[in-house]
């Protein structure tokens, strides 16, 4: 992010426990907030940050329990946007996985519909800018039946004509998808509770959100090759050819 010139602006509230009524100057700075006041500068990170609400002409940070007021100068709105959509950005949350795409992955058709939906949403997530259509993006409900639709389809394709197989296959892969469905059900909490949370509050939800969705990545990651060896040991079953192309050498 461009750091941003020093204005002239009237800070009110208080800063780290202290109550400061004075004039003083705010820019952005790296990846934080700085205001001087008095010859001493306060720098507050962004992903400390919990809340930032602009009612012209104040512009409000919540830091902890701090809570700064800003007025005084024209440049405090687009800075508290600029503050707003640094706080927002999605981290890449496939850096730490070890499956996608490597070799030591087996990546193959399988491996390609197992993280499908996952990137899916991810690619949709980032082609928004307001947060509720990036939450839509991982709606974790879609996303939890998705994954055990598709565990019942590579069990199918595996025993197409054994009932009991299939069954016991699909009963192992939903095992090992126990914890990544978890993951799934705290990316929905955590997706309500941004929702439901004041402006005051909302970079903190959105923080605890963001988390959880990189949690759900690196339990997709773990599932992927804890199912590998279940799917491995048995090679999906090739269509069997009906009586009259066998019995005329068609394929």
């Amino acid at each position: 992010m461009a750091d941003t010139h020093r204005i002239a602006v009237r800070v009110r509230g208080s800063i780290r426990g202290t109550a400061v009524d004075l004039d003083g100057a705010v820019r952005l700075i790296d990846d934080a907030v700085s205001i001087v006041v008095q010859d001493r500068e306060f720098k507050a990170r962004f992903d400390r940050i919990d809340g930032v609400v602009w009612e012209a002409p104040m512009l409000t940070l919540y830091v902890g329990r701090d809570v700064v007021e800003l007025t005084g100068h024209p440049g405090l709105e687009p800075l508290g946007m600029q503050i707003l959509r640094t706080a927002l950005a999605l981290p890449e949350f496939t850096r730490t996985m070890r499956g996608l795409g490597s070799r030591r992955g087996t990546v193959g058709a399988d491996h390609d519909r197992f993280f499908a939906g996952l990137l899916a949403a991810r690619r949709a997530a980032e082609g928004f800018g307001e947060p509720e259509s990036r939450l839509t993006a991982f709606d974790s409900q879609r996303l939890s039946q998705a994954l055990t639709t598709l565990l019942g389809e590579l069990a199918t394709e595996r025993y197409p004509e054994s009932g009991p197989d299939r069954r016991a296959l699909e009963a192992e892969l939903l095992e090992h998808a126990e914890r990544l469905q978890a993951a799934l059900q705290t990316l929905g909490e955590a997706a309500e509770h941004v929702r439901a949370s004041t402006s005051a509050a909302r970079l903190a939800h959105w923080r605890h959100w963001t988390s959880s969705a990189q949690r759900v990545f690196e339990e997709a990651d773990r599932c992927w090759f804890a199912i590998m060896p279940a799917l491995s040991e048995v090679p999906i079953a090739a269509p069997r050819r009906r009586f009259w192309r066998r019995a005329t050498g068609r394929a």
